[in-house]
């Protein structure tokens, strides 16, 4: 047998097997030895097929070798390896995005070092396929070795003893294309939704106020003056407290670390307990419900329009893209997103619906990667110096910097969006999709981790979230009983999965699959355990 067929079959199962050691806890190693073994008989089926052929090979370890290195990169950097929340994430990067992940993450001294290794290391692997010389040694025994370990490894998964099998890189590339695409075929299932929806209680027009629902990105809630931050990040949110307009809650959770998952959770009535996947609420969409109720609708959103990519739409909003579901749910939405989320609200300010019985969605872009790029440069009021963190180093201290700049140029566009409203009898419900984490705590994680959950210091940064009620003076004087309960409750642990209830009870509309008891300020609320890390 030639070693450059045994170097294949050794670099294959080792490359395949080592992310499946990735997996937390101390249960990897066991984990690596049955995604070792599955990984062998990957490869010995592979080189059946392609042991002739140069070439074939050559493509077939380039191949696995990227998605080893990518699985590293991925580990190494976020914590995660290429699943399901990760894949998703590549398919809804755009252009500029990517140019401003690597700005971000690759340009880094430690990007450049590893990227060095692993050319050099491929460099190695490739030639090594070239090698002509034969192993001395009987092929009967070499086949009869590899036979074995190829029906071991396929078999292994189907063993009545419970061997616990890790995922090897084909294993875990598949299973995420594989989930990637049956959430698309959600889309059915809310189409139907729409249909089941009866409207049992609406208000006249007269007496429905403007509901507005703002959704962050990235609020770190630890950055804001508001919650207690040494510097003024929020100056003008602290202006509308103190007059006595906006109510903040203390307690609010996100139960996923994601903005894709997010979304699905603030547009449909799912919440994060865990339910069955025939649930109706996981396919009942908010805007088709108020649409339904009599309601305008209107969704600004400075991240992703409307695809007319089909079954190739990945992006944050692809389920509400689809023809049937777009025109059941929004009577506008924007076409064009722009740098800075101030501009991208004057752009649209007059395409917002001020009339009563209406509700305005504003996704914005707020605080995401890279937060230098989110405010213009007048808004950079915060130097490295102002950061009273003794243990960063000044590259550091500037990011930190970059996102306490974005944060308060964030407060300077909630103050935009409410100025908007402020002579009308409306409402403002504003909260982050997730937090992002900037050096606050010990471990001086700066992202988002996808392996951290259980750290407090993760919980605080990324799934606690800033979550805040603005009521306009019309408002309060019309709806002093709402008010009074919003005051009383903002102390309570709160989900944003749950969001669309308490929009219900804003808009007094009540339908057939309402759950009451999940609106904040209905007399039937009851608190609930936020379960974090949950995907859609």
């Amino acid at each position: 047998m030639k070693i450059s067929n045994i170097i294949f079959l050794f670099a294959s199962t080792i490359l395949m097997a080592i992310p499946a050691g990735y997996e937390p806890g101390h249960f990897a190693k066991v984990l690596f030895a049955g995604a070792l073994v599955q990984s062998f008989a990957f490869s010995s089926i592979i080189l059946f097929f392609t042991h002739r052929n140069l070439t074939a090979k050559r493509i077939i370890i380039s191949l696995i070798y990227i998605l080893f290195c990518l699985e590293t990169f991925l580990f190494i950097r976020f914590g995660s390896r290429l699943d399901p929340n990760m894949l998703t994430l590549a398919l809804q990067t755009n252009v500029k995005e990517i140019s401003e992940f690597f700005s971000v993450y690759l340009v880094t001294p430690f990007t450049l070092v590893f990227i060095i290794i692993i050319i050099s290391f491929y460099i190695l692997l490739y030639k090594s396929l070239t090698i002509t010389a034969e192993w001395n040694c009987r092929r009967k025994y070499i086949n009869a070795c590899i036979l074995s370990g190829t029906i071991i490894g396929i078999a292994l998964p189907f063993l009545p003893i419970g061997v616990p099998v890790g995922r090897n890189s084909l294993n875990e590339l598949g299973m995420s294309v594989r989930f990637v695409t049956e959430r698309h075929s959600d889309i059915k299932k809310m189409i139907d939704g729409i249909d089941q929806i009866y409207i049992t209680e609406s208000p006249d027009k007269e007496d429905a106020p403007i509901i507005v629902l703002v959704i962050g990105e990235s609020f770190n809630k630890q950055h804001s003056s508001l919650y207690g931050y040494y510097l003024p990040t929020s100056p003008n949110l602290q202006k509308e407290l103190d007059d006595g307009n906006l109510f903040f809650f203390t307690k609010a959770m996100s139960p996923t670390n994601g903005t894709d998952f997010a979304m699905r959770y603030i547009f449909s009535l799912k919440g994060c307990e865990k339910t069955d996947s025939n649930d109706i609420h996981s396919a009942l969409l908010m805007p088709a419900i108020f649409k339904k109720a009599g309601y305008k609708v209107a969704y600004f959103d400075n991240q992703y329009t409307r695809s007319s990519g089909g079954s190739l739409d990945f992006s944050c909003g692809y389920f509400l893209n689809p023809v049937q579901i777009h025109n059941q749910c929004f009577d506008y939405r924007n076409e064009k997103t722009d740098r800075y989320d101030g501009d991208f609200i004057s752009k649209y300010r007059n395409d917002f619906l001020y009339e009563p019985k209406s509700l305005n969605i504003i996704h914005l872009k707020g605080q995401h990667f890279d937060a230098a790029l989110r405010y213009p440069e007048h808004f950079g009021l915060f130097k490295a110096n102002d950061i009273d963190q003794q243990t960063l180093n000044e590259k550091q201290k500037q990011q930190v910097a970059h996102y306490d700049n974005a944060t308060l140029y964030n407060d300077h566009v909630l103050k935009s969006i409410i100025d908007n409203f402020r002579d009308k009898n409306a409402i403002i419900i504003y909260f982050s999709d997730h937090g992002e984490q900037i050096y606050d705590e010990p471990s001086h994680y700066f992202g988002r981790g996808f392996d951290t959950i259980h750290k407090e210091e993760t919980i605080k940064a990324v799934y606690e979230v800033p979550f805040m009620i603005w009521c306009s003076t019309e408002y309060i004087n019309r709806h002093e009983d709402v008010v009074k309960i919003i005051q009383d409750i903002k102390d309570c642990e709160i989900c944003t999965a749950d969001v669309a209830y308490l929009l219900f009870d804003i808009a007094d509309i009540d339908f057939n699959y309402n759950i009451k008891s999940k609106s904040l300020i209905d007399n039937l609320f009851i608190p609930h355990n936020v379960i974090i890390n949950q995907e859609f």
